[in-house]
């Protein structure tokens, strides 16, 4: 997912890593080389680097994830987010004219735990609680869909993100544990934990957006510090 964007295309990772990584440049349009320069790319991207001030992001810790959402309010707090690096790389498609990346990745497996706080609707029932959470998520799919921009910098050009938009799908199953729910209810929090094991997938869809908007940020917080270190021209085809 966000792999491509310091392996951009393939060459990339000769400079970042040296013979470790061997790989032709790709062109765009190439998917399949833009694929492998991804899955490649995928590990540098998520482990820190202090010559560049990236940060490792698995596990990764998240202090605050606000979602506002129509009939449900939430927030996450010290949240611990594990599983990204067995995250690989099903497809990716680059287009070098409307300067755009596109990565799907398959996860096989998210954890969470944290503190939350949360009030409203979730899809049909009540809920209201505060303590500590924990969920289980075989089974991701990401799509993240990345607008890149040029910036000059010592006569030389260099590519950043400048915007991205992420779907996710779970696809096999999300465990939900919310602890206190209702302060302490036992039968309503029952029930509303029931609902959202029972229609993990519906619960899942609804959710989901602020949690992995918080995440790609980050990991696209850590590409971008790359990319301002790898001039353009030693990694395009010329």
């Amino acid at each position: 997912m966000f792999s491509l964007l310091i392996l951009f295309l393939c060459g990339i990772a000769n400079v970042l890593s040296g013979p470790a990584i061997s790989l032709n440049l790709c062109k765009s349009g190439d998917d399949v080389c833009t694929a492998a320069a991804a899955q490649a790319a995928l590990p540098l991207v998520l482990a820190a680097n202090e010559e560049i001030g990236a940060e490792d992001l698995d596990p990764l810790f998240q202090p605050e994830i606000e979602g506002n959402l129509s009939i449900l309010k939430f927030k996450l707090f010290n949240t611990t987010l594990t599983g990204l690096k067995s995250c690989t790389v099903d497809s990716a498609k680059y287009n070098e004219e409307a300067l755009t990346v596109q990565i799907v990745l398959l996860c096989p497996k998210f954890t969470m735990h944290g503190w939350y706080d949360i009030d409203g609707r979730l899809i049909v029932l009540p809920v209201k609680g505060t303590g500590d959470y924990s969920l289980e998520s075989l089974d991701y799919k990401l799509k993240v869909d990345m607008e890149l921009k040029t910036i000059e910098k010592d006569g030389k050009s260099y590519r950043n993100v400048k915007n991205f938009k992420v779907e996710a799908e779970a696809q096999t199953g999300v465990t939900y544990d919310f602890r206190n729910l209702f302060n302490g209810q036992k039968d309503l929090a029952d029930t509303v934990l029931k609902f959202a094991n029972e229609n993990w997938k519906e619960v899942a869809h609804e959710v989901q957006e602020p949690v992995f908007s918080a995440v790609l940020k980050r990991i696209i917080k850590n590409a971008n510090k790359y990319l301002k270190t790898l001039p353009i021209d030693e990694y395009l085809p010329q």
